[in-house]
């Protein structure tokens, strides 16, 4: 009997260790199965039958290649199209700039052009024939000198234009300082009549004619021209006398009878008579140089050298 209890307890042992033992192997190949398994994760997959699909991992890596060329050539053709729209760009600004230069320069007037020779006469074809007894037009402008005389029954008075003209120039040289008045303006054809005479009588008509127009042929007849301030030649050392020769075209006036010009007019240097011509032609003869017979191309002599008697 007691060796049946013993033999029960020997296997009974022998049960319990052997269980204990299957449970240590059962951890083991767990933890194995385990290692295999993150082993198996790090691997390319394999097939049912054990394969690794290795046509997959290259498909995906060839993928993740194609996807870099794109976006690589999405860029390079991104940087391409903004070099050619910055060079577009360029060269628009250059042509801009040329076109620019271009007009510039087309614009710009040659310092030479400036320094031009005396504008040359205003009218076209040769001087004008005078014709007793009409008033000679050339460009709009009337003309009375030596050559062209003013019918006598002509009394138009002072023109409106041309007094409008003078009380300007009157007021800016006030503003300047200055003193400007006109002495005689109209004169008629009866008036000058009598006036050259008396110079005649006193200084014989050679001289006369030097400072004195016939009547028919003096300009304040013609209701444009006016005598300021003083009959002497040394009102042009005067302010009023630089003045006037210096800014009297800016009216519309002009010098009539300029200095060094005598040969041209027929008349001696007459800094206080200014004539009406208008603000164009004034600037015109102004910048000149010229006289207004010089101006028109045309000539003041006398048909004939013998004065007008009384």
């Amino acid at each position: 009997m007691f060796c049946i209890k013993r033999a029960a307890v020997i296997l009974f042992c022998l049960f319990f260790l052997s269980g204990c033992f299957r449970g240590a192997s059962e951890v083991t190949v767990g933890t194995e199965s385990a290692a295999e398994s993150t082993t198996a994760l790090k691997q390319p997959v394999s097939t049912e039958d054990g394969e690794t699909t290795e046509s997959e991992a290259e498909t995906a890596a060839d993928v993740t290649e194609e996807i870099t060329e794109a976006e690589e050539m999405t860029e390079a053709e991104e940087m391409t199209e903004a070099e050619e729209m910055t060079e577009a760009e360029e060269i628009t600004e250059a042509e801009e700039i040329t076109e620019t230069e271009e007009m510039t320069e087309a614009e710009t007037v040659p310092e030479s052009a400036t320094e031009a020779a005396p504008v040359p006469p205003a009218h076209n074809g040769s001087a004008p024939v005078p014709v007793p007894g009409e008033i000679t037009y050339i460009d709009g402008i009337l003309v009375v000198n030596k050559t062209y005389p003013l019918p006598a029954d002509y009394n138009p008075g002072v023109d409106r234009t041309a007094q409008d003209a003078l009380w300007d120039m009157i007021s800016a040289a006030k503003q300047d300082g200055l003193s400007l008045w006109a002495r005689s303006g109209f004169r008629s054809y009866n008036d000058q009549l009598w006036q050259y005479n008396v110079y005649v009588e006193r200084d014989g008509a050679a001289v006369a004619d030097t400072y004195s127009a016939r009547p028919g042929h003096s300009e304040h007849q013609s209701g444009l021209a006016f005598d300021m301030n003083s009959l002497d030649r040394a009102f042009a050392d005067t302010a009023e006398g630089r003045w006037l020769a210096e800014n009297s075209y800016k009216y519309g006036f002009i010098i009539r009878y300029p200095a060094g010009k005598e040969h041209v007019t027929g008349y001696m240097y007459e800094p206080w008579h200014v004539r009406y011509v208008g603000i164009d032609v004034a600037k015109e003869v102004f910048e000149a140089g010229v006289c207004l017979e010089e101006y028109l191309g045309i000539t003041s002599e006398y048909a004939d050298a013998t004065a007008l008697e009384p």
